[in-house]
């Protein structure tokens, strides 16, 4: 059964744009559509409202609607619901009886089910916000669940808004429409980037439909828009799902990486083997401690015999300990001698600085050996820098 607009006189919006001369003025349903050309006559009538004006404006007409029925009480409700979350379609469909379309019975129900889904949604947020405030017992607050379906539903919202300006401007693909550049500005949550891509794969699979043209009422709903208009349409779904992909990428490059926590250098050398004394040289070890960090040391073992130059990697600056051995240091500077009389020998590194020890070092007639970097139990750290 189909309802009639009401009878009492609608100004006709002016969009007060140079483009209603080719636009034309505000639709008008003096007579009936036919039933084989009703999509086609709503759908151009959807364009001329999206080409002019915005969600803005039909919230208003849906507001306007219900108050012309005397459903005060709903128009009220209706007019606090978030312009994000309303779908234009509808403002313009209201509009249309409002001018004179007539309704079918499935037009109405899916109006007036869309009216009270959104009057209910706001009606919940604003009584558990109430109920969370008011004295008394605990009442369930939004949980997280229920945020990121709000803003999932903003995000979805704005993007089509864009997709509402691409259809304004004739389905004309150009480097304005950038969904990466919104999704950025609202900082969706990477987490929520496979619904928005579900619903634009759903689209894709849709516009497919239309080019094919085998599905007759969506031939119909899409006759205004010619296949290379539809063919951008597709365009533009890609584009929203690979802008998906990039920003999750985007937000995990920006990421930063967990911040760690110093660890104490007695823990870091706790592991680390070395002699404490060798009284046979009278020798007396530093700190393994101070070789976290060091420049430089200067190690001898005494099972070996082996004088051991330690010098940091040029690029890293210094070097440390990680379990039992030391890390971070020159493989091609880093090299040992074998001493000969090591009483002798060692008596610049204990007393000298330096260049002082550097050079008694390079005066040692032996080869160079490369060091493994491994601690031991026969490891005296002489000096460390």
């Amino acid at each position: 059964m189909a309802t009639k607009p009401a009878v009492k006189p609608v100004k006709s919006m002016n969009p007060r744009s140079a483009e209603t001369a080719q636009m034309g003025g505000e639709p008008e349903w003096t007579t009936q559509p036919e039933e084989g050309s009703r999509m086609s006559a709503l759908s151009r009538a959807f364009v001329w409202y999206n080409y002019f004006y915005s969600k803005k404006e039909a919230k208003e007409c849906v507001v306007d609607w219900l108050n012309r029925r005397e459903r005060l009480g709903e128009a009220k409700h209706f007019a606090k619901v978030p312009e994000s979350a309303v779908v234009m379609t509808y403002g313009w469909v209201c509009r249309a009886n409002t001018r004179g379309l007539e309704l079918t019975e499935k037009e109405l129900t899916r109006v007036n089910e869309y009216i009270a889904d959104n009057i209910a949604s706001t009606q919940s947020v604003k009584e558990v916000v109430k109920a969370a405030t008011a004295p008394g017992p605990v009442v369930a607050k939004p949980n997280i669940q229920d945020h990121l379906r709000e803003k999932i539903s903003e995000a979805a919202g704005e993007l089509d808004g864009m997709f509402d300006e691409l259809i304004k401007t004739g389905a004309k693909m150009n480097a304005s429409f950038k969904p990466l550049s919104l999704l950025r500005s609202m900082n969706v949550a990477p987490q929520l980037t496979p619904t928005i891509k579900e619903i634009w794969n759903k689209r894709i699979d849709e516009f497919n439909e239309v080019l094919a043209g085998k599905d007759a009422q969506l031939a119909e709903g899409y006759s205004h828009l010619g296949k290379v208009q539809v063919r951008n349409l597709i365009k533009f779904a890609e584009q929203v799902i690979a802008d998906c992909d990039s920003y999750v990428q985007i937000k995990k490059s920006d990421r930063k990486p967990r911040a760690r926590k110093p660890v104490a250098p007695e823990k870091v050398v706790k592991n680390f083997k070395y002699m404490p004394a060798f009284d046979e040289l009278k020798l007396k070890s530093e700190s393994s401690v101070k070789l976290v960090g060091a420049s430089e040391a200067w190690l001898y073992d005494t099972k070996k015999r082996k004088l051991i130059h330690v010098v940091a990697d040029q690029h890293a600056g210094t070097f440390t300990v990680k379990g039992s051995a030391i890390v971070g240091f020159d493989p091609a500077q880093t090299v040992q001698k074998t001493l000969r009389k090591p009483a002798e020998q060692l008596k610049p590194v204990a007393s000298g600085g330096k260049p002082a020890v550097r050079k008694a070092f390079k005066s040692i007639n032996a080869t160079e050996v490369k060091w493994n970097g491994r601690g031991n139990d026969n490891l005296v750290i002489l000096k460390v820098w």
